[in-house]
């Protein structure tokens, strides 16, 4: 079950017997990339028999609706929470709560930049997006000829949010050393708030790239700036012209793969993030087993790969 929940939480039922789990993100049921989350809790609800419940906020990133429902769902009492951790202050007294009450916490998707040491959630279950970041600008910068200048635009898709602060501080980390190691090529790069609207984002590349022509590389942070996709082409630019990088395997990166648009992108196994946090609050549930840290993983994909992508996407687990 998936809701999209404001200020209100209304309670739901819940089935005799059976565990209950709550998981939660700042992130609009709209988002597509979570519906493969959504199917690997509700693949692991069915296996473990328990009953679960998926929460939205409702508007799309609100942090305060985020902790709300956290807080909320808190107070009624569950066997045990996921949730994401995009803010590194926000969520630490809530979390503690929780585990002061005997429910235990898991993060997914997104953690505490300090993991374990900035909040008190037992395990992470997701992707180090901090190398993920590194790893694509350096896919990136490979297809960049060696007797050409780099001017990369870095995509900050929610400026402050953790999981975007990391992953462009990992294609800026590949930058600076770049720089020291090639001091005779120009390498530059502009980080701008590029947002988390792919109608925004497609605008904000899209001007951008008209005031700064030499631009020749784009990261974003998110899965977004595929959607730049079509401005890109009413400007004459080519495939190849601006090598663009995001992240995971939605429908509009896979279209501008096959276009041309999109470079590369990273598979987080959005699938585990689901499924596994699931399970382990199930074994904790059961037999007071420990969580424990999972990477879910950093395969980059290129158009070639597509393909043999394409029919697990469209199965719902990547």
């Amino acid at each position: 079950m998936a809701l999209a929940l404001g200020v209100a939480f209304a309670a739901p039922a819940q089935a005799e017997g059976k565990p209950k789990f709550v998981y939660l993100t700042q992130t609009g049921i709209d988002n597509g990339f979570w519906q493969s989350i959504k199917k690997g809790m509700d693949d692991a609800c069915a296996q473990l028999d328990a009953d679960c419940q998926l929460l939205f906020t409702t508007p799309n990133g609100d942090l305060q609706k985020h902790l709300q429902n956290l807080e909320t769902v808190i107070e009624q009492g569950v066997d045990g929470i996921v949730t994401v951790i995009v803010n590194d202050d926000l969520y630490d007294e809530a979390v503690k709560k929780a585990i002061d009450k005997g429910i235990p916490v898991i993060s997914a998707n997104v953690d505490d930049t300090k993991r374990g040491d900035g909040n008190a959630r037992l395990a992470f279950v997701g992707q180090d997006l901090f190398q993920a970041g590194y790893l694509l600008m350096q896919g990136l910068y490979k297809k960049i000829p060696e007797d050409q200048p780099v001017h990369a635009l870095l995509g900050l898709s929610r400026p402050g949010e953790s999981w975007a602060e990391d992953r462009i501080g990992g294609a800026k980390k590949f930058l600076d050393e770049a720089k020291a190691a090639n001091p005779n090529r120009q390498i530059t790069y502009e980080v701008i708030d590029s947002s988390n609207d792919i109608s925004v984002t497609a605008q904000r590349i899209c001007q951008y790239v008209q005031g700064k022509p030499e631009t020749n590389a784009y990261v974003d942070a998110g899965f977004w700036g595929a959607g730049a996709g079509e401005c890109l082409r009413d400007l004459g630019i080519k495939p190849g012209q601006l090598h663009m990088a995001t992240f995971d395997l939605v429908p509009v990166v896979l279209d501008e793969m096959k276009k041309g648009y999109v470079d590369l992108t990273i598979d987080q196994q959005p699938y585990y993030q689901g499924y596994l946090p699931i399970l382990q609050l199930a074994m904790i549930k059961k037999f007071g087993l420990s969580a424990f840290d999972v990477n879910t993983g950093k395969a980059l994909i290129e158009p070639k790969d597509v393909e043999a992508v394409e029919k697990y996407v469209q199965m719902g687990v990547r």
